[in-house]
């Protein structure tokens, strides 16, 4: 069942990744009238995957400056995704039109979660620590980007400023609780989620390099500007609503992506690919919306999220021109 969905995930991949790239030449005013085609390739890869994430809250009106916080550490994901890039070209200018575009789908396979709660700031005063496992859920990650591509050195380096818009989310589920703090060790029937979205535009730059024909080397940067929100469902406070125990929302956040892929070509056409990518995130000066089982609304300050990512993937490539 699990290899099934992984392919049909990543023909969903392949698919949207190509039909994004066609409509957006179509719909962008002179690329449905370019001379030609200069190049497009797809793309399917799978890997590793390794996040952190964490966030903590103000108590009410500011005190304590820590009053809860959550760590999830080292998530392992099997991950899976689809890409697509495009060039366009024409008779009257030196430069390319350049479009490219991605999909990737995780599964969490393993994690830890800590849950602390303090009573004086600065995080002194710990009164509540609960450590659990995080896994059994999933992330997803889109992007799509165009600008514009020159060439030099008989076009053994390409090199493409451009700027796009991105989606990314993570479903994180905690279950096997156990008490540190006090140390009253595991309890059952925890299932509680956090689901988190991270969306916005971003700014970069491609390089390419093709130090000999059937070799090249893409160096990725980009730059995002991002609104992130989530919700939660922590299933064991009868206190709290459900299935929507809270929500997070910050508009002040951003993000950096490095990301260096290797490519060596087997053929004319086919190539297998080696990448890296880390991510690094941050939303700040946010709001914590607490709902009530009885209907009470309450608000504290979100005072930061922080999400970090590597990946590292191996994929086969087709070029098409």
């Amino acid at each position: 069942m699990k290899g099934e969905k992984m392919i049909n995930t990543m023909r969903f991949g392949l698919l949207a990744v190509t039909t994004t790239l066609f409509s957006a030449c179509l719909a962008i005013p002179g690329l449905a009238r370019a001379d030609y085609i200069d190049s497009l390739e797809v793309g399917i890869d799978t890997g590793y995957r390794v996040d952190d994430l964490d966030f903590n809250i103000a108590g009410s009106n500011g005190n304590p400056n820590i009053l809860s916080e959550l760590t999830w550490k080292d998530l392992e994901i099997y991950e899976v995704g689809g890409s697509g890039k495009m060039t366009v070209g024409n008779d009257y200018f030196d430069f390319l039109t350049y479009l490219r575009g991605s999909i990737n789908y995780g599964w969490i396979l393993n994690g830890e979660n800590q849950d602390s709660d303090y009573l004086g700031n600065n995080r002194t005063g710990e009164y509540s620590r609960i450590i659990t496992d995080t896994k059994d859920d999933n992330v997803f990650d889109a992007s799509i980007g165009i600008g514009l591509q020159w060439k030099f050195f008989q076009d053994r380096l390409a090199v493409a400023p451009l700027g796009g818009y991105s989606y990314h989310q993570q479903n994180l589920r905690d279950r096997n609780g156990a008490f540190v703090i006090p140390a009253l060790g595991p309890f059952t029937g925890l299932d509680s989620t956090y689901q988190t979205e991270w969306q916005g535009p971003w700014a970069g730059i491609d390089i390419e390099v093709d130090p000999i024909p059937q070799f090249s080397i893409l160096g990725t940067f980009e730059y995002h500007w991002a609104d992130y929100d989530a919700e939660a469902n922590w299933n064991l406070r009868p206190d709290l609503a459900h299935p929507v125990s809270f929500r997070h929302d910050a508009n002040d956040a951003d993000g950096i992506v490095v990301k260096v892929t290797g490519r060596y070509a087997l053929t004319n056409r086919w190539g297998v690919e080696l990448s890296y990518a880390y991510q690094d995130w941050q939303a700040t000066n946010g709001t914590d919306t607490t709902y009530g089982a009885g209907g009470g609304i309450g608000t504290t300050t979100l005072n930061e999220v922080n999400w970090k990512s590597e990946t590292t993937s191996l994929g086969l490539s087709y070029k098409f021109f």
